[in-house]
C-alpha cells in the first residue's frame, strides 16, 4: 500500500498538479465550495423524508398526514434541485475574481447565460407541454455542465469586452456603482446573443443545450446495454460522470426500465424455479442501488470511510465528520461537492475503478453460488449497506456487500492519503516529507 501510496504522490501528483492549478479549475472548486453548505442541509431534509425503515413513511403519515412529505420536499429542493442555477453564479463570481473583473456583475451574467439555454418546457403527467417554466431537473445537479460551460463563456466574453474597450465608459465624475452598470450593457448584449445563438442551436439539434450534452451520452449508452457486462461498465460511467459533475440519472434513469425488467423475469424463473446464474440477469435494479452505488456512485463508502483511517488535515477531518454518515445512507453530495471530488485528478481513478470492482466482487458471489441471483425483492435506495444486502439476497448479500465495501476502501487508500498529504502541505508549507509520513 505505501509502494502505491508513494507512486502517486511521486508520478502522479506532480504531473497533474499544473492540471488542477488552472483558473477555471481553481474557479470550479471555489465555486462549489461556496454552494458546498447547500448539499449538507438538502441531505439533511432527504434523509427524513426517505429514512430507510420499513414503516416510516406510513408512521409519519399516521403523525402529520398523507401528504407530510410536501412539507419537506422543499428545503431539499431549494437546495439539490437549485444547484445548477447557484452554481452558474457562483463559478463566475470566482472566475471573475481570477480576473480581477466586477465579481458581482459576472455572477449576474452568468446566471442570465445558465438560465438562457434552459428548456422553457415542461411535460405534465397526462402529456400536456406547460410552457414558459423551468424544470427543477435542470435546474439542478443535472445542470452542472452547462452551467459550466456558461459561467465560463459568460465571463471570458465579459473580458474580451473589457480588453478590447468595447464598454461604454463614463466620466469619473459618475459614481462606480452607476458606471459599473452602464459597462456591463455592451458585454451583458452579446452574452444574451451567444446565449441565445447556442439556445437556438441546440433547440433545433435536440430540444435545448443541456438535452443535447446528454443525448451525446446516453446514443453511445444504448448500444452498451444489451452487453453481458453492461453493468459493470454503467458502474464505472456512475462515478466517471459524476466526477464530471454530470448526476448518475442521466444513465440510470434510461436503464431504470430495463433493469426492473431483469429483475421481474429473475423473479418469474424463481417461482418456476429455474432461476440460476446461467437463466437469470445479473443486470438488475438491485445490483445498481444496492451493490454498484454503496454509499452513492463510485461507490463512495470507501472514500468515506478511507477519509476518517487517513485524515490527519483540519480540511480531511472536517470533511469525513460531516459526510461519513451521509454515505451510509448513500447520500454522498456533501462529498461531491464538499471534498470536492468533481475534477478532483486524484480521485477520478478510484471513484471509477472501486464500482466496477464491487460489481465483479458482487457477479463472482453469483456465479459460484454462494450468493442467490436477484428477484422481485427490492430495499429503498437510501438503506445503508448491510441492511440492503440482507434484504436483497439474505445474509449472504450482506457478506458480499461487506467484501465490497473493504476492497472499496482499499482502492481510495492511496488516493485519499496523498489528497490528505496535499492539504497538509497547504495548511503547513514548512511541513517536510517526514513530518507527511504515516
Amino acid at each position: 500500500m505505501k509502494k502505491i501510496t508513494q507512486w502517486v504522490e511521486e508520478k502522479l501528483v506532480p504531473r497533474v498538479s499544473k492540471l488542477t492549478e488552472m483558473r477555471y479549475f481553481r474557479a470550479l472548486r471555489g465555486g462549489f465550495f461556496a454552494i458546498m453548505p447547500l448539499t449538507i442541509v438538502g441531505s439533511l431534509f432527504m434523509l427524513i423524508t426517505d429514512f430507510p425503515i420499513a414503516g416510516y413513511a406510513d408512521f409519519m403519515s399516521g403523525i402529520f398526514g398523507k401528504d407530510w412529505v410536501n412539507f419537506i420536499s422543499p428545503a431539499y429542493r431549494a437546495t439539490f434541485n437549485m444547484m445548477g442555477l447557484m452554481f452558474a453564479g457562483t463559478m463566475s463570481y470566482k472566475l471573475a475574481e481570477s480576473y480581477s473583473m466586477d465579481k458581482l456583475t459576472s455572477m449576474i451574467l452568468g446566471i442570465v447565460a445558465y438560465v438562457i439555454v434552459l428548456p422553457k418546457t415542461v411535460v405534465s403527467e397526462s402529456g400536456e407541454v406547460i410552457e414558459k417554466v423551468l424544470s427543477f431537473d435542470w435546474l439542478g445537479t443535472q445542470g452542472i455542465i452547462t452551467a459550466i460551460i456558461m459561467s465560463i463563456v459568460s465571463v471570458e466574453l465579459t473580458r474580451l469586452c473589457i480588453k478590447r474597450n468595447i464598454t461604454i465608459k463614463m466620466p469619473e465624475s459618475v459614481p462606480s456603482m452607476v458606471s459599473k452598470a452602464f459597462s456591463a450593457l455592451i458585454p451583458g448584449i452579446l452574452i444574451a446573443f451567444i446565449a441565445l445563438l447556442i439556445n437556438g442551436l441546440s433547440t433545433f439539434i435536440s430540444g435545448s443545450f443541456p438535452e443535447l450534452i446528454y443525448s451525446a451520452l446516453q446514443v453511445p449508452l444504448q448500444g452498451i446495454v444489451g452487453t453481458p457486462f453492461a453493468i459493470i461498465i454503467v458502474s464505472g460511467l456512475n462515478g466517471l460522470l459524476w466526477w464530471f459533475g454530470v448526476h448518475p440519472t442521466v444513465i440510470n434513469s434510461m436503464l431504470y426500465p430495463i433493469l426492473y425488467a431483469n429483475a421481474d423475469k429473475n423473479q418469474t424463473l424463481e417461482g418456476l424455479g429455474k432461476l440460476t446464474n446461467h437463466t437469470g440477469n445479473f443486470g438488475t435494479v438491485q445490483m445498481l442501488d444496492q451493490f454498484a452505488t454503496i454509499g452513492g456512485a463510485g461507490c463512495t463508502i470507501g472514500l468515506a470511510i478511507a477519509m476518517v483511517l487517513v485524515g490527519r488535515s483540519s480540511r480531511m477531518k472536517a470533511m469525513s465528520k460531516i459526510a461519513v454518515i451521509p454515505s451510509f445512507f448513500n447520500i454522498n453530495e456533501p462529498l461531491i461537492f464538499g471534498l470536492p471530488v468533481i475534477f478532483n485528478p486524484l480521485i477520478v481513478i478510484p471513484i471509477t475503478l472501486a464500482p466496477i470492482v464491487s460489481v465483479l466482487i458482487t457477479i463472482t458471489s453469483m456465479s459460484i453460488g454462494f450468493m442467490p441471483m436477484f428477484t422481485g425483492i427490492q430495499a429503498p435506495w437510501a438503506t445503508p449497506f448491510l441492511f440492503s444486502g440482507f434484504l436483497t439476497a439474505g445474509w449472504q448479500g450482506a457478506v458480499t456487500q461487506v467484501l465490497a465495501v473493504i476492497v472499496c476502501v482499499a482502492i481510495y487508500y492511496p488516493f485519499v492519503r496523498a489528497l490528505d498529504n496535499q492539504y497538509r502541505k497547504e495548511e503547513v508549507p514548512e511541513a517536510t516529507e517526514a513530518d507527511l509520513d504515516y
